[in-house]
């Protein structure tokens, strides 16, 4: 009985490292996982495959250098209109709509992992930025964004003498 009575417990308590490893996984990448919805426009939404994933991973960089902050974010496939960008209580959102366009080969998808329809990422940031003066650009599926740091949030070396 005694035997038993230590694997139960052993089992249990592997168990519940496995549940706090799964939480703490998912914790810190929600904000890393983006999920795909349907447009809104009926035509462009009978156009996704039924087999296309709802969720992705739209890939993030984020450069903390001493007077401002550079974004730069993996978005392929789309062009400057696709995109709104916002900030919003220090919280960076990324948003579209990633389009799916039929192609006219004969045969069938295999494979068809990316996703496809609207889409939003959303990153914190550590410092006020000045939003008059950030600039925003697209080339060969990255977009990069750069954010000036307010004077007060800005880092500075001190010299010890």
């Amino acid at each position: 009985m005694f035997k038993i009575d230590n694997l139960t417990n052993s089992l249990s308590r592997t168990w519940d490292t496995v549940s706090q490893g799964w939480n703490h996984l998912i914790n810190n990448t929600s904000n890393a996982l983006t999920r795909f919805i349907s447009s809104d426009d009926k035509e462009k939404a009978d156009n996704v495959p039924s087999s296309s994933p709802h969720w992705g991973l739209i890939s993030a960089d984020l450069y903390d250098g001493s007077d401002k902050m550079v974004v730069k974010v993996e978005a392929p496939g789309l062009v400057n209109d696709d995109f709104d960008i916002s900030i919003v209580n220090n919280i960076l959102t990324i948003s579209g709509e990633k389009q799916f366009q039929k192609e006219t080969t004969k045969g069938e998808y295999r494979i068809l992992e990316c996703a496809y329809g609207r889409f939003s990422r959303s990153i914190p940031l550590e410092y006020e930025v000045n939003t008059d003066t950030a600039k925003a650009s697209y080339d060969k599926g990255i977009l990069k964004i750069e954010l000036e740091k307010k004077p007060h949030q800005r880092r500075r070396t001190i010299e010890i003498k």
